[in-house]
């Protein structure tokens, strides 16, 4: 009985996690952007496209519930062609059903134009104190490139080695993801992202922000599979942004998000 429990988290375990407010409003469309810490856990390729040192940190409660919250903090540091990053990840309640995501990402840049990226992830289980908490190593890869200043693509692949969380059970899988990034005006943005995973259908997601006011962005997003709508909006005091984003289910309920982000500096140079 023991082993189908554990068989059946590895299976669900680690679905969909980590993306930002920002991200959550836009439908969860960002492969090819380069905003904001948090993309490294999206596409570690687009850290290296990131301007500034920053650090951001969210919380959420997935359909209102306490047991479904997300809690995540994220630290990028770009230098010369190089960009770092660490972020830390946690779903759910102690000593019920928890996942925790420990992520080092490095990336570098070639030109002005390509960048690549890779995370090293430690992945954890841990269930009440009666049972043994599972882990594992994970690998992601990703890449973003700039084709002008109106156009950027990015690519990602999650879970790249398809760890495993009990030894013969089913893998934690791998996640392809494809992203586009327009800007058709500079009060304007546009994302779309196809991401696909064996044990789904694949996924659009699409996004638009607007910022008719400079300080106040304004986003909305839709994804199918299943059909769900977003909104949220930003709020920007000088190196100071807070995000709040809301992500609808017919079934399920509603889900909240807000987000908080500091950066500073430009990128660094030799």
């Amino acid at each position: 009985m023991l082993s189908l429990i554990w068989t059946c988290s590895a299976w669900a375990a680690f679905d969909n996690y980590g993306s930002s407010a920002r991200v959550l409003s836009l439908g969860g469309a960002s492969a090819a952007s380069a905003d904001e810490p948090s993309i490294m856990q999206i596409n570690p390729g687009a850290l290296g496209f990131l301007q500034q040192k920053g650090i951001q940190a969210s919380l959420s409660r997935l359909y209102d519930l306490d047991e479904l919250s997300e809690k995540e903090i994220y630290l990028a540091f770009p230098y010369n062609k190089f960009a770092f990053g660490a972020g830390f990840y946690v779903f759910g309640k102690r000593d019920y059903y928890q996942e925790n995501v420990l992520n080092l990402a490095l990336a570098y840049r070639i030109g002005d134009k390509l960048s690549f990226g890779s995370n090293l992830k430690y992945m954890r289980v841990s269930f009440s104190p009666a049972y043994n908490a599972l882990s594992s190593f994970s690998v992601d890869i990703g890449s973003a490139y700039k084709v002008n200043e109106k156009l950027r693509l990015g690519i990602a692949t999650k879970n790249i080695n398809q760890p495993h969380l009990v030894e013969n059970s089913s893998d934690i899988p791998a996640n392809y993801c494809l992203g586009l990034t327009v800007f058709p005006f500079p009060e304007a943005s546009l994302f779309l992202d196809l991401t696909y995973e064996d044990r789904y259908k694949e996924q659009f997601h699409l996004g638009q922000e607007i910022c008719l006011l400079k300080n106040l962005p304004l986003r909305f997003g839709i994804q199918t599979s299943p059909a769900r709508y977003a909104f949220g909006m930003g709020l920007i005091w000088n190196e100071f942004v807070f995000d709040y984003a809301y992500l609808n289910h017919s079934i399920l309920g509603n889900t909240h998000k807000i987000g908080f982000s500091y950066s500073w500096g430009r990128r660094g140079s030799e």
